[in-house]
């Protein structure tokens, strides 16, 4: 009886007008999209899968999964604009 041996998968594609990744890279461990490597304290990294990964300094990367629709913390450099000001 033969083997089924499914096709690999082709490579991920990121869809973004962003210029090709200069200097030290990060990528994503579940999608392989590659990125800017995370700065030490800096803003995290958000990967269009929905994993943040976020550089505690000295190389130190923790994930988290946060939703696309409020997913984004309140506080810090990741932190969405609030709603504009209203004019009376």
């Amino acid at each position: 009886m033969a083997t089924h041996r499914p096709a690999a998968s082709a490579a991920a594609i990121t869809y973004t007008p962003a210029e090709a990744v200069h200097g030290p890279t990060f990528t994503c461990p579940r999608c392989e999209r590659v990125y800017p490597y995370p700065v030490d304290h800096g803003a995290p990294v958000r990967c269009e899968c929905g994993w943040w990964y976020t550089n505690l300094g000295h190389g130190r990367i923790i994930e988290e999964f946060r939703p696309r629709i409020g997913g984004a913390k309140t506080k810090g450099p990741e932190a969405a604009a609030g709603p504009a000001a209203e004019h009376h």
